[in-house]
């Protein structure tokens, strides 16, 4: 089963990784009041995403959106079966569908993050962003190619950093059967404290160890994938808030914590509640489309479906594009900042469309669902 407002919602959580991401990478200079203008539209779109959602300090609120959507998505067909008595699907057959899901697409990010790492040592260009980001070592790269960084306590760059995160979903993949033993059994309470453990205990590593792997490892992001399980659970079960308001509330609730001066944990506090949005919003989103059955015909929400379904083909091959392009502009001497925002929209979008078409529809194809009222 497929719900359309989750296709939505995942498609509007990879264009806004994308979108930031062309705006503050696109860091070639503007020349003169036109330019400076685009570029200060850009800005204040970033500055109002940033404002109304992102935790600062923390993993963007995308990524956390996508983990609370990954934790509902993986476990709600499975409660789905249990509860209507229906037979579940071999471990086997869920471990091989993983993969077809996620290891070409990954693997194939992963080498285009090769790429680039090959490009910048080959010709260096001197950009401090392309320097960063070119960053390996072949320990690194061996972990990126194993999927296994989401464990590895280190920060690893190779071309394609987002990456790390696919890497943390791909434990929380791993783990899955474990995690369905104690679910199934009604052992939620059980599980929340675990995750908060491993939340806990990252939170101690973060004076030990590189934040920017903490924050975007399974240890930190694993509560919020447990949060998205939840949702499905309460959903199935027929409770949990059903009202739009106690989304306002914990929006609002984020807001307030973004507007406190600044102490200890706060922006732990504020990822939490960041979470805690996402979690009431998937609960509402489900419970809206059944609704409002009607609207999944729209067009415009036909059209966001579309995104969802080159979400993650956009989402892995994004970084690696625009390093490139931006790459190969410096290359030529062409470091014009209308070029190379141009040139980095084009590159991902050719590779997102290469990807989707070529590697993530020939490994993994679901059939496609107009998820109706009466089917979810």
């Amino acid at each position: 089963m497929r719900f359309w407002s989750l296709d939505v919602l995942r498609g509007l959580c990879a264009g806004i990784v994308f979108l930031s991401h062309w705006h503050i990478w696109s860091n070639f200079a503007p020349q003169g009041a036109a330019e400076s203008f685009i570029r200060g539209i850009g800005q204040n779109l970033y500055d109002f995403v940033t404002l109304m959602t992102w935790p600062t300090g923390g993993q963007h609120p995308a990524v956390i959106g996508f983990f609370v959507l990954s934790g509902f998505c993986i476990h709600y067909p499975f409660e789905r079966r249990a509860l209507t008595g229906g037979k579940n699907r071999s471990w086997r057959d869920y471990f091989w569908q993983r993969f077809r899901r996620i290891a070409p697409v990954y693997w194939t990010a992963s080498a285009l993050g090769l790429v680039l790492v090959a490009a910048e040592w080959w010709r260096p260009t001197g950009d401090p962003l392309l320097t960063l980001h070119a960053m390996a070592s072949a320990p690194h790269l061996v972990v990126r190619f194993l999927g296994i960084a989401g464990a590895y306590p280190e920060e690893i760059l190779a071309g394609n950093y987002i990456l790390n995160t696919v890497s943390g979903e791909i434990l929380m993949y791993a783990c899955y059967p474990l995690f369905h033993v104690f679910a199934l059994r009604g052992r939620w309470g059980g599980l929340g404290a675990t995750f908060l453990g491993l939340q806990l205990a990252a939170i101690a590593a973060l004076g030990m160890l590189s934040p920017y792997w903490v924050f975007s490892s399974v240890f930190m992001l694993g509560i919020f994938w447990y949060a998205g399980a939840l949702a499905a659970h309460l959903f199935l079960a027929g409770r949990g808030p059903r009202s739009g308001r106690w989304l306002i509330a914990a929006w609002a609730l984020f807001l307030a914590l973004k507007a406190t001066p600044h102490f200890a944990g706060l922006n732990l506090l504020k990822q939490a509640a960041w979470g805690l949005v996402c979690f009431l919003g998937i609960l509402w989103l489900v419970r809206w489309e059944l609704s409002h059955p009607a609207v999944g015909g729209q067009r415009t929400i036909v059209s966001l479906c579309r995104l969802g379904d080159v979400s993650y083909s956009l989402y892995a091959m994004h970084t690696p594009a625009m390093m490139l392009a931006s790459w190969a502009l410096l290359q030529i001497g062409r470091p014009s900042y209308p070029i190379q925002l141009a040139a980095t929209l084009i590159a991902s979008l050719v590779a997102t469309w290469l990807v989707h078409v070529g590697i993530e529809r020939r490994f993994y194809a679901p059939k496609s669902q107009a998820a109706t009222t009466s089917a979810s």
